[in-house]
């Protein structure tokens, strides 16, 4: 699930053991009649969703123990729980509420993250998306934006120009862009993002002049893409330094991600609620079980449901 906060699992069964793979934060995985029914909260069916603007106060990695056992009330088995993803505590200071009902200027959060630090706490200025979760606020996985201020005193972000530009990438899947006029101008120096053989050969490794040859050519294709990037009509260019001119405010930031991640996360939990039994029964039938979902889900979006 991509907008709610603990991404996905895969599970495993053993005669009386269970392991799962947890990925991020919660495992719900289904075993047994109704248990599909009973994982879906009603916090996930009616999810509360902060999305504020905010600078970092403070982030602190957690140290989790990367297997932790429990048992399950309903079976006596023992659950062996694995954890793939490392957990971050937040602090954010307020500097804009854009949706959600939220009084304090400062918020704490957890952030659950694969790949290390979240990406999210570079940036200065950032919209973030936070959702209620078993009496925790969790950060929407990998989903953020950093922000600017607009000369009109709005915060917006500058355009992405890699998925804006990708034609394999369906416009309903695209922010919606319009003319931005930031009140400090958002630039970027354009080879100061290019890459050379040193972020891929240890000053050690003892190189082919062939090998070498092929590993340049791919960094002077990738550092092409990279330049083109920078381009009209979000990105206007003076030699190396680009300016954005195009980009998307915070309100219509979150009701992109509303409709494109938000929405469809809730058709799916609300989904698995009502076909609990038929989809306990489907556990290692996976195409059946997205068939399932697809015809549900497809079905609530057509009613403009939720």
């Amino acid at each position: 699930m991509g907008g709610f906060p603990w991404g996905g699992l895969v599970c495993y069964r053993g005669e009386m053991r269970r392991i799962s793979i947890t990925i991020g934060f919660a495992a719900l995985c289904a075993f047994g009649v109704g248990a599909a029914q009973e994982a879906a909260s009603d916090e996930e069916i009616n999810p509360q969703t902060i999305a504020f603007v905010g600078t970092k106060i403070s982030l602190e990695k957690i140290e989790q123990e990367s297997l932790f056992e429990e048992v399950d009330p309903k079976t006596g088995e023992i659950v062996t729980h694995m954890r793939m993803d490392e957990r971050f505590d937040a602090e954010y200071q307020i500097l804009d509420v854009i949706e959600g009902d939220y009084a304090s200027d400062k918020i704490t959060f957890a952030a659950y993250d694969h790949y290390g630090v979240p990406k999210f706490s570079t940036s200065e200025t950032v919209l973030l998306f936070v959702h209620d979760y078993e009496g925790l606020k969790v950060h929407s996985k990998y989903n953020f934006y950093e922000v600017h201020r607009t000369t009109d005193g709005d915060w917006a972000a500058c355009g992405n120009a890699r998925r804006q530009y990708d034609p394999d990438t369906d416009a309903a899947d695209k922010e919606p862009l319009e003319p931005i006029t930031f009140l400090n101008p958002v630039q970027v120096n354009i080879p100061a993002g290019f890459e050379t053989l040193a972020d891929y050969v240890d000053p050690n490794e003892t190189l082919s002049e062939s090998e070498r040859a092929g590993l340049q050519t791919e960094i002077d294709e990738d550092n092409a893409k990279h330049n083109n990037l920078y381009r009209p009509p979000i990105w206007s260019r003076d030699g190396d330094i680009a300016t954005c001119q195009m980009g998307t405010r915070v309100s219509d930031l979150y009701a992109f991600q509303n409709e494109t991640r938000f929405k469809p996360d809730q058709r799916e939990a609300i989904c698995e609620a009502e076909n609990g039994e038929a989809w306990d029964a489907m556990t290692l039938d996976w195409r059946a079980r997205r068939k399932l979902l697809n015809d549900c889900t497809t079905a609530m979006k057509l009613a403009n449901l939720p």
